[in-house]
């Protein structure tokens, strides 16, 4: 687990099991309350906006302020660049993972087993993934 204080954590799914494929448009965010390594409390909060259906960059703010203010870690199938580097501005920890079940991407994160995949961060409304150039 990544941090050892309580603090919570939203996982971006579509059902509330099954994880969305884009952060921004999971229909439904479940929020886990960890202390101590357990889950004290789950809670579900619904994206009913569809932010991410707009056209226009700022529907990942909405989403980061107003659904998700008091969440210390986003664990997501994937987002673009600009929710990406929103949440690191909030310090939030965003974890892009290609796990599919939320049940087990949050018993993996109390583990700390989850591998972040960065490929799974995309370019601003172009649906491809970001190109890093290594510096060695």
């Amino acid at each position: 687990m990544i941090f050892s204080h309580e603090h919570k954590v939203a996982i971006a799914t579509q059902d509330g099991k099954e994880m969305a494929e884009h952060f921004g448009s999971a229909p439904i965010f479940l929020v886990y309350t960890l202390r101590e390594g357990r889950v004290i409390d789950i809670e579900t909060r619904s994206n009913s906006s569809n932010y991410a259906s707009a056209e226009k960059d700022e529907g990942c703010w909405q989403v980061i302020e107003e659904l998700l203010p008091d969440v210390k870690v986003v664990i997501s199938h994937g987002m673009g660049e600009n929710a990406y580097v929103g949440l690191l501005r909030r310090d939030v920890l965003p974890l892009n993972i290609n796990e599919h079940d939320a049940e087990k991407a949050i018993q993996a994160y109390i583990r700390d087993s989850l591998k972040d995949n960065p490929e799974l961060v995309h370019e601003p409304r172009r649906g491809g993934p970001i190109k890093r150039v290594s510096k060695r």
